[in-house]
């Protein structure tokens, strides 16, 4: 399996970022202690390129302009699943953002075919930190996962800025995981 670092340069153009800055991520996930410490150098060395693993730089990249918001990209990834009703997103799963996160960008996650169009959309507010997932699955329907800490509340009177992964960002990022990096 490729490292998370050998995909940098093919995920780089997706965010519109440089590839220094989307290494400083990743080192910054790993003093968070989020990613494993590299064993070695290069970019065969450190994280492996697993979904989980990238789903948690993309939550660094939409999280924060600052690479060093530490805080803010930990509550992202942890946010929990937000429902009334029920404790796991009933599309994924999943209890927290960073699970929901990893399952769509994953190679197993239900992809488009034939007659069968798969959307998805993920959609980060900086402010809160908040996510929500967007899902139009045939056979399921349409419908919103959000995650969110319950004790953080927005505010109404102050910018608000949000990120977006669109689902062609998140099918080319599924793809550089399906071929295992080599693109």
């Amino acid at each position: 399996m490729n490292s998370l670092h050998s995909l940098i340069p093919a995920l780089a153009p997706i965010f519109g970022l440089t590839e220094k800055s989307l290494y400083e991520r990743q080192k910054a996930l790993v003093r968070m202690g989020m990613l494993p410490t590299p064993q070695g150098r290069g970019r065969g060395s450190g994280a492996p390129a697993t979904p989980e693993n990238v789903a948690l730089l993309v939550i660094a990249v939409m999280a924060t302009d600052r690479q060093a918001d530490d805080d803010r990209v930990r509550k992202l990834a942890l946010a929990p699943f937000i429902d009334g009703k029920k404790d796991r997103c009933p599309w994924t799963g999943a209890t927290v953002f960073k699970d929901a996160l990893s399952l769509i960008l994953s190679p197993a996650a239900p992809t488009s075919k034939p007659g069968r169009v798969i959307h998805n959309a993920v959609h980060v507010s900086r402010a809160e930190p908040a996510a929500s997932i967007f899902f139009s699955w045939p056979k399921r329907g349409q419908g919103w996962s959000e995650f969110k800490r319950s004790s953080d509340r927005g505010r109404d009177d102050r910018l608000l800025v949000s990120a977006e992964l669109p689902d062609g960002a998140i099918q080319e990022i599924r793809l550089l995981l399906s071929d295992g990096g080599s693109s």
